[in-house]
C-alpha cells in the first residue's frame, strides 16, 4: 500500500489541497433539511463527497459529531469511510484521541488496522500527555501507511496561553512538541514529508514560525470561515510550508446554499484559491 504522505500530496496536485470538514451539528443539518440523526449525519457526508465529486485531497470527519448519536452514529462513520474508501478519498478522522502505552496502542489499532471496520487514512491526536508518548501510535500509523496530525497552535483563542508558555529551557511549549515531532518524522522517513502531521490554526498570527518549525510535516489548518481566517491569511502566514497546508473548511462549505450543485460550486472555488498554497 502506498504511504499517507505520497497518496496526499498525489491528491493535492490533481485535486487541489482543499481538505472538506464533515460536521453534521444539529444546526447544519436543520438547514440542509436533514433529521438531527444518525442517518442525517451520514446523508450529510455523502452530499459532501458527492458535490465534490470525491475530487479532492482529503475529508474530515469531526468524530464527535457523530458520537453523539451513540452506535449509530460510529457506524455512520464506518460506512462514510467505506465509500471514500472504494472512491480512492482519503479520510481524515478528527478525533484528537491521545494516551499511553496499550491504551494508545488500541487506539491506533481501531482506525489504522486493516481489520478495523472504523478504519480511516489519518487522525488527529492530542499531545497533552506528552508527544514522545504518542511513539507507538506514529510508528503504527507508518506501518499501516497511514498519517497523524497532532495538534500544535489551534485556532481557538483559548489554547494560545498553553500553548506559548514557556519551558524551563526557555522555549514555548508549541516549540517543544514542534521538535520532537520533526524528530520522530526523521526516524520513520527522514527527510521526506512524513507521517506525522501538525495541527496550525490559520487564525495564528505565529504560525509563520511554527510552520517552519515543523519543515517535515502537512499542515492542517482550521479556522478559516466561521474563525475568521481566510486561504489567503495561509499563504501569507505560513509561506514556509507551501506545498503542504491543508486548509480546512467546515461550515463555509454549506454557505453558498445546500444542494449538491451549490455545495460543489463552492468546494470547486475554494479549491481554486487554496491552490495559491502549492506554488
Amino acid at each position: 500500500m502506498t504511504d499517507f504522505a505520497t497518496r496526499l500530496t498525489q491528491r493535492m496536485i490533481r485535486f487541489g489541497p482543499l481538505c472538506a470538514g464533515i460536521d453534521p451539528s444539529a444546526a447544519t443539518l436543520a438547514k440542509c433539511g436533514l433529521p438531527d440523526s444518525a442517518e442525517g449525519a451520514f446523508e450529510f457526508g455523502k452530499l459532501i463527497m458527492q458535490s465534490a465529486n470525491f475530487e479532492i485531497a482529503v475529508v474530515k470527519p469531526q468524530s464527535a459529531f457523530f458520537e453523539r448519536f451513540g452506535s449509530a452514529g460510529v457506524k455512520a462513520i464506518e460506512e462514510l469511510a467505506a465509500i471514500a474508501r472504494s472512491k480512492e478519498l482519503p479520510v481524515l478522522l478528527d478525533v484528537k484521541r491521545g494516551d499511553i502505552d496499550s491504551t494508545a496502542d488500541a487506539y491506533a489499532h481501531a482506525y489504522f488496522h486493516p481489520s478495523s471496520p472504523i478504519r480511516v487514512d489519518a487522525i488527529t491526536l492530542s499531545p497533552y500527555l506528552g508527544v514522545k508518548a504518542l511513539k507507538s501510535s506514529f510508528e503504527l500509523a507508518a506501518k499501516h501507511g497511514c498519517g497523524i496530525f497532532v495538534v500544535v497552535r489551534s485556532s481557538n483563542p483559548e489554547g494560545e496561553a498553553l500553548q506559548t508558555a514557556r519551558m524551563a529551557d526557555g522555549r514555548m511549549v508549541w516549540e517543544t512538541m514542534s521538535a520532537e515531532i520533526s524528530e520522530f518524522n526523521q526516524q520513520l522517513n527522514g527527510n521526506a514529508t512524513g507521517t506525522i502531521g501538525a495541527v496550525v490554526g490559520a487564525t495564528c498570527t505565529d504560525a509563520g514560525p511554527v510552520v517552519a518549525a515543523l519543515p517535515h510535516s502537512f499542515i492542517l489548518s482550521p479556522g478559516i470561515g466561521a474563525q475568521g481566517a481566510t486561504i489567503d491569511d495561509c499563504r501569507v502566514r505560513m509561506a514556509t510550508a507551501r506545498g503542504r497546508i491543508l486548509p480546512n473548511v467546515s461550515r463555509e462549505l454549506i454557505a453558498g446554499g445546500t444542494t449538491a450543485d451549490a455545495i460543489g460550486a463552492t468546494i470547486r472555488r475554494l479549491n481554486q484559491d487554496a491552490r495559491a498554497l502549492l506554488a
